[in-house]
């Protein structure tokens, strides 16, 4: 029995905003009839899911702003 490596590709879209003059990129995908995302770049930051985009967003922001910036 022969062994595949299967590789997921998701679609999405990268959103981007700014904390403290760092830019911060966000790859967002549908779900269902959830969207989640994560930040590139940063793994300690965990996976957000909400009922639109936008709501992800503000989520990861968030979580940079009160765990990662003020520290």
């Amino acid at each position: 029995m022969r062994s595949k490596l299967g590789r997921v590709q998701r679609q999405g879209q990268i959103y981007r905003f700014t904390i403290a003059e760092t830019e911060y990129r966000t790859f967002i995908w549908q779900n269902g009839a959830q969207f989640r995302g994560r930040v590139e770049g940063y793994p300690q930051v965990p996976e957000q899911s909400g009922s639109t985009p936008l709501a992800v967003r503000a989520a990861l922001q968030q979580w940079l702003t009160t765990r990662m910036v003020s520290t």
